[in-house]
């Protein structure tokens, strides 16, 4: 029996940037307010993305098997891969080769990878003239000065 998944490509995408902006707080955790007394703006402010940030991770396991399940005939390296790179901070709706799609937005991760090991295997494909069809701007063996 096939599972129909309906979540919103935009929703999901928008929780991971949110947290990665959160992520960044971390190196900013010492300048929270927290350690100071009395009622402050700031702290309720802190607050709430520090339990907006806790409820987003809690979510991410949850997210990245939707995520699993949006994408078809995935190999188990490329599952094992998923999982590391999500691991290391990242998010699924992001790739190590930086690669967009036709709107331009950030190529989910199995598919960016697969369009890079496409891209470094058939560079003809993608480049015109291929690795070996440098222009020499029509210099010649001399020199332009």
């Amino acid at each position: 029996m096939a599972m129909s998944i309906a979540v919103p490509l935009s929703l999901l995408e928008d929780i991971f940037r949110l947290l990665d902006y959160l992520d960044k707080w971390d190196a900013h955790d010492g300048d929270l307010h927290l350690h100071n007394s009395g009622y402050s703006h700031r702290f309720e402010h802190d607050n709430a993305l520090l339990e907006l940030r806790l409820k987003i991770k809690r979510l991410q396991s949850q997210i990245v098997e939707t995520y699993l399940q949006t994408v078809h005939d995935i190999t188990e390296d490329e599952r094992h891969d998923l999982k590391e790179w999500v691991a290391g901070g990242n998010s699924v709706y992001d790739n190590p080769y930086s690669l967009y799609d036709e709107s331009g937005r950030p190529m989910d991760f199995i598919n960016g990878c697969r369009m890079g090991i496409e891209m470094a295997e058939y560079p003809s494909r993608f480049f015109c003239g291929g690795p070996d069809a440098a222009d020499d701007g029509d210099w010649g063996e001399g020199l332009p000065f």
